[in-house]
Order: structure tokens, then C-alpha cells, then sequence
């Protein structure tokens, strides 16, 4: 019930895809090569499947010679972040249409990882009901996404499980 924070997701993806290769240069300055999830985090950066904050913000200062970039390991990741990331990990790369959610239409910066993941025959991830508090429903009745959300570890693991591995059910 724990949360997943974004350096646990950039592990589940990476360890659930397969990648491997070598870490190469340090990406971030808050993942120094001792964090656990170190080599995890390197792959989806070098594969460009993750990113991170500029330096310079409060708390994250630029760091001389290389101003590297904070990843913010233990901020928890949105479900918009998840999309993103577990559809880019799995390259899901298709052009959307249609807006499925009430929440995420085709301006919002994650649509096209939402419907990628969410299509009918995926169906990795799902939305809410709308009619519930400060979700009223429009005139398409449209579910909501929520993508600005947490989830927790066993969600993630459930999502990651489906666009991995589908079809193995226990």
C-alpha cells in the first residue's frame, strides 16, 4: 500500500523489459552510482524513456563541471508519470485519437501515453467512474483519469505486470 516512488518505477520498468545494457555516464545529480537503483535509472535515462528536473531549483543546486539534472528518485510518481514511463519502456509509440477521459484531452503533456496504455485491446491501466466529487459527468459521460495521482507499489506492479507480461495470469 506503500506509495511507489519514481526510482521504484524506473526499476520495475527497466528490470520488467529486459534492459541490461552498461549504466554509462552519470545522469543525475541526486542518483550518485551507489543508489540502489542506480544502473535501473541509467538505462531508462540513456535510452531517453525518463528525464529529469533542471538544476538550479530550490534544494537542487547546479553542480560544477556537468549541471546535472535532478531525477527526484523519492518523489512518488504521478499516474501520468507512470504512462508515460511504462509506455515508453514498453514502446508503445502508436498515434492516439479520440480522447477517452474527461481529465485528459489532447492537450494534456501525458494523453498520448494515457490512450496508448488504456486502449481497448491493452486496457493496462483503467479510469474512474465519473459523478464523483469534483468529477461531474459531461455529455459524453466520460470516466476520469486522474492522472495527477499516486499510486502505490501493488498498482504499478499490476500495471507493469499487464503491459509486460499479459496474459499471465496466476
Amino acid at each position: 500500500n506503500s506509495l511507489i516512488a519514481r526510482d521504484d518505477l524506473a526499476h520495475m520498468v527497466a528490470a520488467s523489459a529486459g534492459f541490461n545494457e552498461a549504466t554509462g555516464v552519470r545522469k543525475f545529480q541526486d542518483v550518485p552510482s551507489t543508489h540502489p537503483f542506480y544502473a535501473w535509472i541509467q538505462r531508462m535515462a540513456n535510452r531517453g524513456l525518463i528525464g529529469g528536473y533542471p538544476c538550479g531549483g530550490a534544494g537542487e543546486p547546479c553542480v560544477a563541471p556537468d549541471n546535472l539534472p535532478y531525477y527526484r528518485p523519492n518523489a512518488n510518481a504521478t499516474r501520468g508519470q507512470i504512462a508515460k514511463i511504462v509506455a515508453n519502456g514498453a514502446g508503445f509509440n502508436d498515434t492516439p485519437s479520440g480522447q477517452t477521459f474527461e481529465d485528459v484531452s489532447p492537450a494534456n503533456a501525458f494523453y498520448a501515453y494515457v490512450q496508448r496504455l488504456t486502449r481497448p485491446d491493452r486496457a493496462i491501466m483503467g479510469g474512474y467512474n465519473c459523478g464523483g466529487p469534483n468529477e461531474p459527468c459531461g455529455a459524453g459521460n466520460k470516466p476520469y483519469f486522474r492522472w495527477q495521482n499516486n499510486a502505490t507499489r501493488g498498482q504499478v506492479a499490476k500495471i507493469v505486470a499487464n503491459t509486460f507480461f499479459p496474459g499471465c495470469n496466476q
